[in-house]
C-alpha cells in the first residue's frame, strides 16, 4: 500500500480499530511505541497482539501465542532480573 497517513487519520484508524476490539469484548490499549506509526495492544486468553498501524498505509500484526507453561512465584525474580532494565552507575 502506497497510501501515506498524517498524524490525525493514524489516530482515527486507531481509535476505529480499538472500538471494534472493544465491541468485540477483547481487551486492548491503544500505544505509541514507534516512531513511523501506532500500536495497538490486544489481550486474549493465551494470546497477545501488537498491532502496527503505520504512517505509510502497511499494519503489522504480530501474535504472540502462549505455550501454556505454568511457573510459580519463583520465576518472578528470575524474569525481572532477566529483562528488567539494569541500574545504571
Amino acid at each position: 500500500m502506497n497510501e501515506s497517513f498524517s498524524a490525525s487519520e493514524l489516530l482515527q484508524r486507531a481509535h476505529a480499530l480499538s472500538k471494534e476490539l472493544e465491541n468485540a469484548g477483547i481487551w486492548n490499549e491503544i500505544r505509541f511505541f514507534r516512531e513511523d506509526g501506532i500500536t495497538v495492544l490486544g489481550r486474549v486468553p493465551g494470546e497477545y497482539w501488537e498491532i502496527d498501524l503505520l504512517e505509510d498505509g502497511m499494519t503489522h500484526v504480530e501474535v504472540l501465542r502462549s505455550a501454556g507453561d505454568l511457573e510459580d512465584e519463583t520465576s518472578i525474580k528470575r524474569l525481572i532480573s532477566e529483562f528488567g532494565e539494569k541500574p545504571k552507575h
